[in-house]
């Protein structure tokens, strides 16, 4: 740095100031200070600067990457965000396995990062006890995307009533057989969208039976096999709500094995919208999540965990937006006339 400041003609503090953006340095004089830099080849040495400062000004990112684009966008929105206050994001899949976010959870911690957002699972007691000394030992910790028991800062997308809404949408074109393919049940958001679907089910007197209500797994694979199962039974559903995006693709691929057609056969409705879905023939109706505000309001709720650390957990929830399309099979123009189908009764 000492280098870097002679070729400049200015402090090492101003070069310091210039590398970790500590404070406004003038245009031009930053513009030396880069310019020395890049004829020396200095790198700042991240490591010596964390054990001077205590911080590493990196965040961790524990969550399932991999298989579902939904995910892309909202780490692509988190990771824009960190960096324009200064932050380096981590990432580590957990490919929704409780085992496998605890062991990354450690590494990230053994990397000192200034703090974690957390895609949180359920079911694993060590998992949940790793979590819980987290939110102890004051370490900023965000739960995003599924709600979570434990009493930390949280960010989600509203379920329940989402579902409801699908569902009696369904049941507005004369459905009483509305299956449901559900999620994962270690996932709370998985839990909290069969509540909305069972809401729905006894509040329109629609059929109870305990084969509309089918085991998807949030497995695209699982769900298509399930499926086919499912409408080679002697009731198969009329309708269908699939609780997120992978296991759309898998249903429609059962459907189509089973020779049905949507939605003159079988009508099909969503959680977790995708980029694709109005690439189907037909189109698909789906519940759409806002990634761009779970992703804001995640980095907001962190950095202000960071400055802030005895402040109160928050939980901020995020409404989601249904995307009405064709599978549904009612028409856009006749779900405009009718609006919102909150609380309307079941054609038998």
């Amino acid at each position: 740095m000492a280098e870097v400041a002679r070729i400049a003609g200015v402090s090492t503090t101003t070069v310091s100031h210039v590398l970790n953006k500590t404070r406004k340095v003038a245009p031009e004089t930053e513009e030396l200070v880069r310019k020395a830099l890049e004829s020396t080849g200095y790198r700042h040495n991240l490591a010596a600067r964390a054990l001077a400062t205590q911080s590493t000004d990196t965040i961790g990112l524990a969550m399932s990457v991999v298989t579902n684009p939904y995910f892309a966008a909202l780490i692509r929105d988190i990771e824009r965000h960190l960096r324009r206050a200064g932050y380096t994001l981590i990432l580590a899949d957990t490919n929704d396995d409780p085992e496998v976010e605890l062991d990354v959870i450690n590494h990230l911690l053994a990397r000192r990062v200034s703090g974690l957002i957390v895609n949180p699972l359920e079911g694993n007691e060590e998992l949940t006890q790793c979590l819980r000394k987290l939110l102890d030992d004051e370490l900023p910790t965000i739960f995003l995307d599924r709600r979570s028991t434990l009493p930390g800062d949280q960010v989600y997308s509203e379920c329940v009533d989402s579902i409801h809404h699908l569902t009696a949408h369904l049941a507005t074109q004369g459905h009483h057989r509305i299956g449901y393919v559900s999620g994962a049940m270690r996932e709370m958001s998985a839990q909290d969208r069969l509540t909305g679907y069972r809401k729905a089910v006894a509040e329109l007197g629609l059929a109870t039976d305990q084969g509309l209500v089918i085991a998807g797994e949030s497995d695209e694979r699982v769900a298509e096999q399930r499926l086919v199962e499912h409408l080679a039974s002697d009731e198969p559903a009329t309708a269908l709500v699939i609780s997120n995006n992978q296991m759309t693709l898998g249903a429609m691929r059962a459907i189509r094995r089973a020779g049905l057609k949507v939605p003159r056969d079988i009508a099909v409705i969503c959680y977790d919208d995708f980029e694709w879905a109005d690439l189907f023939d037909p189109q698909i109706s789906a519940m759409a999540q806002d990634a761009a505000t779970l992703a804001s309001s995640a980095v907001e709720l962190l950095l202000a965990r960071i400055r802030q650390p005895d402040r109160p957990p928050q939980s901020v929830v995020v409404p989601a937006a249904f995307r009405h399309r064709d599978s549904c099979g009612c028409g856009r123009e006749k779900y405009q006339e009718h609006g919102k189908a909150n609380n309307v009764q079941a054609t038998r």
